[in-house]
């Protein structure tokens, strides 16, 4: 009985997580709570997998799937590094005025 309402808990909190997986709303921290959680929910549910298949299967996908999306709603807080040689600033000695397009030092 413990155990089926625990269950029902872990999933109701992990679809909560899911529902408000955007970058927009969810920092890091909270991020990081996901990984966490999802790491536990795959666990668990690689431990009960031959007990309840179909559970434990659920799980797995459940946790991987939420450190998945975290991990990757973390790497893509940062920034990109600019690639295009117009995207760099041309003018990165000090002193330079950014309006300028020629240097002021050289």
């Amino acid at each position: 009985m413990l155990n089926k309402i625990t269950h029902n808990l872990t999933i109701l909190a992990a679809k909560k997580i899911l529902t408000t997986n955007n970058a927009e709303n969810l920092g890091t921290a909270k991020r990081l709570v996901s990984i966490i959680a999802g790491a536990y929910i795959f666990q668990r549910g690689i431990r009960c997998f031959y007990k309840h298949p179909v559970i434990g299967l659920q799980e797995t996908f459940l946790g991987g799937f939420l450190m998945y999306e975290a991990v990757k709603g973390i790497k893509d807080t940062y920034p990109a590094k600019p690639t295009d040689p117009s995207q760099i600033r041309s003018n990165q000695i000090q002193g330079n005025d950014p309006n300028s397009p020629v240097p002021a030092f050289v």
